[in-house]
């Protein structure tokens, strides 16, 4: 009788140990991001992540555009077109994807660019924006965009 009180025991204190606990630490850990498909032919993929550069947490909800690079001579401008510039709002944990867009150069922006100090564009080194080749029939990886974007 005191075999079976004790087995009873010892499967009851495993099945606690594989109840909620077990759940809620598979719930901290952070979803793999879905794998983007191919591009359709002389297309282009971006996918990245945005952080918060003060406190390392993802931004969700959270737009991520491109803004066109115009070159004349040795000189430079963004165009960013709200309208139909590439863009793209990230999930819950900061991932962003888009998908088919057109293979050039352009400037990263993360934010919202209608808010005062609501967005940052990415810059170089120097200080001064960060041009990026989107090269065609690829998938490019941005990884992680950390930004100081006021209110986040």
């Amino acid at each position: 009788m005191k075999r079976t009180y004790l087995a009873i025991v010892v499967i009851l204190l495993l099945l606690a140990a594989c109840g909620p606990a077990a759940e809620t630490a598979t719930q901290d850990t952070e979803p793999a991001p879905t794998a983007p498909a191919a591009p359709e032919q002389g297309k282009a993929t971006v996918v990245g992540r945005a952080l918060s550069l003060l406190t390392g947490e993802p931004l969700g909800n959270t737009m991520v555009r491109l803004a066109e690079v115009v070159r004349q001579g040795d000189q430079a401008a963004f165009v960013l077109d709200a309208a139909f510039s590439p863009g793209a709002t990230t999930d819950a944990q900061g991932y962003f994807i888009m998908e088919n867009i057109l293979p050039m150069e352009y400037v990263i922006v993360v934010g919202n660019v209608e808010i005062y100090q609501g967005y940052q564009i990415i810059q170089d080194e120097t200080g001064r924006a960060k041009p990026v080749e989107i090269p065609a029939d690829e998938i490019t990886d941005l990884e992680e965009l950390r930004v100081n974007i006021s209110g986040q």
